[in-house]
């Protein structure tokens, strides 16, 4: 009982942790665009600009899924990988925050951009699918140190640790984990174009 209270006790620090660094990396990526230049300014302007039109003439669905499973699956991919190994681990932490830094660079940049206008852009550009993404990611990313901590107990500490229980456990949150990005991916490519295309018409973008 002590050993399991101990263990959820660890896993909630952990878990605190990275909801704070997910904060933080929010935070300062939220910041950014404030402190750019007027041509990364123009840039940025410009991609949005590109993107609404895009999504206004019409999106490849197939070519969205397939994009998205390959960029959701590699980035989980190699979080997943890393926690095998112990010098994954401020490889993954850095990975973590910098997914959630895009996060909040991508709403303070539509905001910014488009005022008043911008804060239903980037709710609908946002949400469901990368809200869920971004939980999905903070789940592997915890899951991944976890199991990290656990190898570097059992390496230098002598722990007891049953190793193949805990990877096959390991193995099968990453699976389910995948189903949900699947399932994002799902939204984000056939359903969140048509979303975002009635959203634009309706403010007149």
């Amino acid at each position: 009982m002590d050993k399991l209270k101990r263990l959820f006790v660890f896993n909630k620090k952990v878990f605190v942790f990275l909801f704070c660094l997910m904060i933080i990396g929010i935070i300062f990526g939220s910041s950014l665009p404030v402190f750019l230049n007027s041509d990364d300014k123009s840039l940025v302007s410009q991609y949005l600009s590109d993107f609404i039109v895009q999504v206004k003439s019409g999106c490849d669905s197939l070519f969205l899924l397939r994009n998205g499973l390959s960029n959701n699956g590699i980035f989980s991919f190699s979080i997943w990988l890393l926690g095998i190994s112990i010098i994954g681990i401020p490889i993954v932490l850095f990975l973590f925050f910098f997914k959630c830094f895009i996060f909040g660079f991508s709403i303070s940049s539509i905001i910014i951009n488009y005022g008043f206008k911008g804060i239903l852009f980037s709710f609908f550009y946002i949400f469901p699918h990368q809200v869920i993404n971004l939980v999905i990611y903070m789940l592997i990313t915890n899951y991944s140190l976890i199991f990290s901590f656990k190898i570097i107990g059992l390496i230098f500490k002598k722990n007891d640790f049953n190793i193949s229980v805990s990877f096959n456990k390991y193995l099968k949150i990453f699976l389910v984990c995948l189903i949900f990005l699947f399932m994002s991916v799902l939204y984000e490519s056939f359903v969140g174009p048509y979303v975002l295309s009635f959203i634009f018409k309706l403010l007149g973008l």
